[in-house]
């Protein structure tokens, strides 16, 4: 079976290094991306299985990036993105909602909590015949 692969795009090393650590222990592929643009660009490349997108982060914003990929899809399409970030103001998780991404807040997150939400995302939505 083939590993998912996952783009982590996260400014702090620290956390960068955590998730991604944390992530290749369980067989993924990971690559990371600690800046906006270049994270547009890993995105825009398509393909990935899994994005989790800080939303603060230099030169362009986890909004920002939602934005340019709407009016400008990937043309090899992305499965899953989330927002992973220590933003918690309402405005900011109804923007996220919004946009159409899921939202986790790092300082909730245990290592283990953490994987939970990464397996969950990566599991096959079920379909049932009607």
């Amino acid at each position: 079976m083939e590993k998912s692969r996952i783009l982590i795009v996260e400014d702090d090393p620290f956390l960068k290094k955590l998730y991604a650590d944390l992530l290749a222990v369980e067989s993924y592929t990971i690559e990371t991306a600690v800046e906006g643009e270049e994270a547009l660009r890993k995105i825009k490349e398509g393909g990935w299985d899994l994005i989790l997108l800080d939303i603060v982060l230099p030169k362009l914003d986890g909004f920002q990036i939602i934005q340019r990929l709407q009016s400008d899809p990937p043309s090899k399409q992305n499965k899953k993105i989330v927002f992973l970030t220590n933003l918690e103001r309402e405005t900011d998780v109804q923007q996220a909602k919004k946009l159409g991404i899921e939202y986790l807040i790092k300082s909730d997150l245990t290592p283990e909590n953490f994987l939970k939400h990464i397996r969950t995302f990566l599991e096959p939505k079920q379909s049932f015949p009607s």
